[in-house]
């Protein structure tokens, strides 16, 4: 006898949603995050250091959000939280414009 289970369909579609909020949605969040971030170290720091730690600071969120999005179990609380943390940070760009 084989101890070799398959893996339903329903399981790959969960790993795959995980996988694309965890690596494409942190990464906008990143991306935006660091813009939002140049902006307003900008007016404190010189232009080349405010570039360097917003991308610095972006890098530590994006490891940070890779992270959690495989910590958290249920998939409504990573859809919530994603969508809430995305909300933030694209609100906070467009009211930076």
């Amino acid at each position: 006898m084989s101890k070799v289970q398959s893996i339903s369909y329903t399981y790959r579609i969960q790993v795959f949603y995980r996988f694309v909020v965890a690596f494409i949605i942190g990464f906008i969040c990143a991306a935006l995050l660091s813009l939002d971030l140049t902006y307003l170290l900008n007016h404190q720091l010189p232009k080349a250091e405010a570039i360097y730690l917003a991308a610095f600071i972006s890098l530590i969120f994006y490891a940070g959000y890779v992270i959690t999005s495989f910590c958290i179990q249920s998939l409504l609380r990573l859809t919530i939280l994603s969508c809430g943390i995305f909300g933030c940070v694209f609100l906070l760009f467009l009211g930076m414009r």
